[in-house]
């Protein structure tokens, strides 16, 4: 007999064994409680350590009702265990809730205990002990791995009185010959930068115009005219990449998903292009300023940007992908602001200011709290091993470097994530893991992930991977689940921050393969109306987007790989909105989801199940005997096999207001969105 005491520690570890006998998508994990009008929703436990005969464990709570916003904590909980080593398996006893961590109360606190309390008799008592060994090797792997922290250093910060665009090119530019014409273009950017090597001059497309400059670095004007060849070459790559995409969608195109392309403003704006990790923070003419009850802070209303100013020392303040950085002057040098010094001021921001989203990046409030909570709730899905398929292309022979501080190798000229462990090849892709004896297949869905793949460090380019686990596994299915580290979301220093901050190094090759990059794309967390987002910016005008570009710039909205094929999945200014579930890219076929949702969200999908119910008879009516199902292949060259039917797009935790689902200004964390932001499946990527 060995007692089991699962203490609440914020460890990262999912254990998926408490799934016995792994139940198909619908059951199983995460539990779904009602209590009086309240939702209650319990993900997977993670273990922390079991030795002795104590095993430490804790559970991330959701709770809902409807109209209101999802809160987050987490429980401690208590067991017995009893080994049997013939059988490979543990079994469960005494099974105790012990205490609780909601930020949002003692009333949720105590709600949620009691409830959870009441259903323990009906969880699942026995466990695989070598699942539980091999999640437990995981956890201690994941602790050397984090002795290399994320970094929160951008190279500049550029500041702007008027309407401006920053171009990211990903170190110094690399030019590809455009077939047939005069034109090279530069691959390591996803803006359109042409030049003509006629007389050197340089080519960037946006905002319905064409800008020129003799040099990268500018400076940048209208070409009036520009010449005539120009839309002919854009034309040209735009179809050369579809022509490489067989599931490209001419509605999607950068014209279609970018609706300002249509609008050409009157004014060219001021161009910023940076080859090292820059951000843009803007006003519109001189800054104005607007005070913050109860506090010494006031903010530029006049901006799209965070911007503060704290008046006992007269310093700027601005929160840019989740970090915060303070400056005399909004020209002058900006400094990273360390944890723990930030003005107190701040956490005293009331909850209905028009700044109040920024409250989630301040260390010790309530938003900050649940946010950090919220970064362990897990997304799910169900893989069946016969229909789920991968194929992986390299640009050339498979090329591999060491993984730093870990005996691994990873591929570095392919758009897929494959890493060499233990004499086998390891691919996620989508946070589903496949393996294979060679580089490049033939691929089959793993069911087994060697812990050492757990110990990559923040200075790797694979370190998202780490997020993506193995929970349980059957002869006919493999159960997976990520969380929002794999989408870029990170806890440090009691916040939630966006990327590593690392700079990774892409491929140069006879095509570009980049790494997600930190900086560069207005990523900005905070609390809006029910749910936590990411909300890049600096899209207006059409300036990103462009065909051909086989990188992934960020973790949010096309989740990495994809290209941005043609501006494809773009909502158009800070209206983009990227994936809700990365599990729903399979489109069905193989890989279930398995959501939970708010109060609300339920509601609302009940309502759209009844619609679409009532439409697909209608249209079934009309095309009896129609065919569904259809082959696709990415832009990355990986092939899948798309469902007819619909899979559950509600967001997860759930849907409308979830906190990880599409909320009142757009798609959630394991999305992205801003005020209004329109859920869509962004084929994007880059790194940096």
């Amino acid at each position: 007999m060995r007692e089991l005491r699962l203490l609440c520690v914020l460890s990262i570890c999912i254990l998926p064994a408490f799934c016995q006998n792994p139940a198909k998508p619908g059951t199983g994990w995460p539990k779904e409680l009602d209590d009086s009008g309240t939702h209650f929703v319990v993900y997977q436990p993670e273990a922390e350590s079991w030795k002795d005969g104590e095993l430490r464990t804790r559970a991330v709570v959701m709770i809902s009702e409807a109209g209101g916003k999802p809160r987050f904590g987490a429980i401690s909980i208590s067991a017995h265990t009893k080994e049997d080593a013939e059988h490979r398996s543990v079994t469960l006893e005494n099974l105790e809730v012990v205490s609780g961590d909601f930020p949002s109360g003692a009333s949720d606190q105590e709600r949620a205990l009691g409830v959870i309390r009441r259903h323990l008799s009906e969880w699942p008592r026995t466990l695989p002990l070598d699942r539980l060994r091999a999640d437990l090797g995981i956890a201690e792997a994941e602790k050397t791995a984090d002795s290399v922290p994320l970094k929160n250093a951008p190279a500049k910060i550029i500041f702007s009185p008027r309407r401006a665009v920053l171009i990211q090119v990903d170190g110094d530019p690399v030019f590809r010959e455009v077939e047939g014409t005069k034109y090279k273009r530069v691959i390591n950017t996803p803006a359109m930068i042409l030049q003509d090597t006629s007389d050197q001059r340089l080519y960037l497309d946006g905002d319905g115009r064409w800008m020129t400059a003799t040099a990268l670095e500018g400076p940048w004007s209208e070409a009036q005219p520009p010449p005539a060849d120009l839309e002919r070459v854009k034309a040209q790559l735009k179809k050369a990449a579809e022509a490489e995409q067989e599931d490209a969608q001419p509605s999607q195109s950068s014209a279609a998903a970018n609706p300002n392309r249509q609008q050409v403003p009157p004014m060219a704006p001021a161009v910023h292009v940076s080859t090292v990790p820059a951000e843009l923070i803007q006003t519109k003419g001189r800054p104005e300023f607007s005070p913050i009850p109860n506090t010494q802070l006031t903010y530029v209303t006049n901006s799209e940007n965070d911007i503060f100013m704290y008046l006992p020392t007269q310093e700027y303040y601005t929160l840019i992908s989740g970090r915060w950085f303070s400056a005399k002057a909004l020209r002058g040098q900006w400094n990273p602001v360390a944890a723990g010094e930030l003005p107190q001021d701040f956490s005293k921001i009331p909850a209905d200011s028009p700044k109040a989203s920024v409250l989630a990046s301040v260390p010790d409030t309530k938003q900050a709290r649940q946010a950090v909570i919220s970064t362990q709730v897990p997304q799910t899905a169900a893989v069946k091993r016969k229909d789920a398929k991968l194929t992986v292309h390299y640009d050339g022979e498979p090329q591999f470097k060491p993984v730093e501080g870990t005996s691994l190798e990873y591929a570095v000229n392919t758009s897929t994530d494959v890493i060499h462990a233990e004499g086998k090849y390891y691919a996620c892709h989508d946070a589903v893991w496949f393996v294979s004896q060679a580089p490049a297949g033939p691929w089959v869905v793993a069911d087994y992930i060697p812990a050492e793949i757990y110990r990559i460090p923040a200075s790797s380019p694979l370190y998202h991977v780490r997020y993506v686990r193995v929970y349980s596994a059957t002869p006919d299915s493999v159960y997976f689940g990520y969380t929002p580290g794999y989408m870029g979301a990170y806890a440090w220093h009691g916040v939630v921050v966006y990327g590593t901050g690392w700079a990774y190094r892409g491929w140069y090759g006879r095509s570009y393969f980049g790494w997600p990059w930190t900086w560069g794309l207005g990523f900005h967390y905070g609390f809006w109306g029910g749910g936590w987002f990411w909300r890049p910016g600096g899209w207006a005008g059409g300036w990103y987007g462009h065909p051909g570009w086989g990188a992934r710039a960020w973790y949010g909205g096309g989740y990495w790989g994809r290209g941005w094929a043609g501006g494809r999945g773009w909502a158009g200014g800070r209206g983009w909105a990227g994936n809700v579930n990365v599990y729903n890219r399979w489109g069905g076929r193989g890989v279930v989801t398995r959501n939970a949702q708010t109060t609300a969200a339920r509601a609302n999908t009940a309502q759209t199940a009844r619609s679409n119910a009532a439409h697909t008879g209608a249209q079934t009516a009309h095309t009896p005997g129609q065919k569904a199902g259809a082959n696709s292949k990415s832009a990355t060259g990986q092939t899948h096999t798309n469902q007819a039917g619909t899979a559950n797009k509600a967001g997860h935790p759930g849907g409308a207001a979830g906190a990880h689902g599409a909320g009142a200004h757009g798609a959630g964390a394991h999305g992205a969105g801003a005020h209004g932001g329109k859920a869509g499946g962004a084929k994007g990527g880059g790194r940096r």
